[in-house]
């Protein structure tokens, strides 16, 4: 598993995710809340599968 291998656009992603959590759990927006955490869970799905991997597609 190679940390460096992962692209800063899926950090933007993670990050970009996170920021939707906090603001739909500040406004108690359920919305929000299932879309942050999914754009996160998606995210960290995409992160080791660029960390993981060993092929030149990701």
């Amino acid at each position: 598993m190679n940390l460096k291998s992962i692209k800063s656009s899926t950090y933007g992603l993670i990050a970009a995710g996170l920021v939707i959590l906090l603001s739909g759990t500040y406004t108690d927006n359920g919305g929000f809340q299932l879309a942050g955490g999914m754009l996160i869970f998606i995210s960290l799905l995409i992160a080791l599968r660029q960390a993981g991997g060993n092929d030149s597609s990701g």
